[in-house]
């Protein structure tokens, strides 16, 4: 005990008697033992916080249309001591969901403007990671003809159902020489089959789902993306007349903003660049590699 202290036991001794001391001296002991045991977990907690958890296991989510990109890597990945979990999800929101809520630690499904679009309107900070890797495409596909030169007169050409995707299949259609649009959109943004003001093939144009990718018989054309093709389990290589690649639709691993630099997301690149990762994707998948 310090001075000060026995100076106040001194007192104590003189005006309280022997009782009050030794209540006295109980409280002080009590104070005493709270002070080291809360100076003892904070020395704890510190040491703790010192100490970044070195990552063992990743979790990559994907969509059923790009799970050949997520699977390619896993192998190198592994073989780095991580354990590699794949997540797929039939819904596009919900693989972002789970990376914004810390389920995911990465994901691979995905383009840069859907990702920008994803974080202006839930407020998070996905990035992508560089290099961007797979690119797929549009293809113009028929089974009646071997090049556009030789496409025969009449019959049905099938496109998508959405608005978005009819606008840039009639554009893609222009641009093969196969149609003419008007200068602008009659009405909104997107052009519509109303807005072919030149059709010398004179063909109907039939919005489809996938189903048109396996019955390319009843078709002239088909329009469709490669990747989507690949999942209907048609080979997009195969009877593609013309093909359109959107530099910009380029797809890529992402993660949060706050992980970008860290070692484990460097050996993720490091694992989806090397070349077994990339002799892992096929043509038939529909994805080219971008990355160089």
């Amino acid at each position: 005990m310090n001075n000060s202290i026995c100076y106040f036991f001194h007192k104590l001794n003189i005006r309280g008697g022997q009782n009050m001391k030794k209540k006295i001296f109980g409280i002080l002991l009590c104070i005493s033992m709270a002070v080291i045991l809360v100076g003892g977990c904070s020395s704890t907690n510190t040491s703790s916080a010192g100490k970044s958890e070195e990552k063992t296991v990743i979790n990559i989510g994907t969509s059923s249309v790009s799970k050949d990109l997520a699977e390619s890597g896993k192998k190198a990945l592994e073989d780095m001591g991580y354990k590699v979990e794949i997540k797929v999800f039939d819904d596009y929101v919900l693989p972002n969901d789970a990376l914004a809520e810390g389920t995911l630690d990465a994901n691979f499904y995905q383009h840069e403007p859907y990702m920008n679009n994803y974080n202006k309107s839930h407020g998070t900070n996905i990035i992508m990671l560089e290099p961007k890797l797979y690119n797929y495409y549009t293809g113009l596909y028929s089974v009646k003809a071997d090049s556009i030169e030789d496409l025969p007169n009449g019959g049905a050409v099938g496109i998508a159902q959405d608005a978005a995707n009819i606008s840039v299949q009639l554009k893609q259609l222009q641009e093969a020489g196969i149609i003419t649009l008007s200068d602008k959109p009659a009405a909104g943004d997107f052009y519509t089959v109303a807005d072919i003001v030149k059709n010398p093939h004179n063909y109907d144009f039939v919005q489809s789902d996938h189903v048109k990718y396996k019955n390319m018989d009843d078709y002239t054309i088909v329009i469709g993306t490669s990747n989507t093709m690949a999942e209907a389990g048609v080979d997009p290589t195969k009877h593609l007349l013309k093909k359109f690649v959107d530099q910009d639709l380029t797809q890529g691993i992402c993660v949060l903003a706050q992980n970008k630099d860290t070692k484990w997301a460097k050996d993720i690149m490091t694992a989806y660049t090397s070349k077994e990762a990339i002799a892992n994707v096929p043509a038939s998948s529909g994805f080219e590699y971008a990355g160089k």
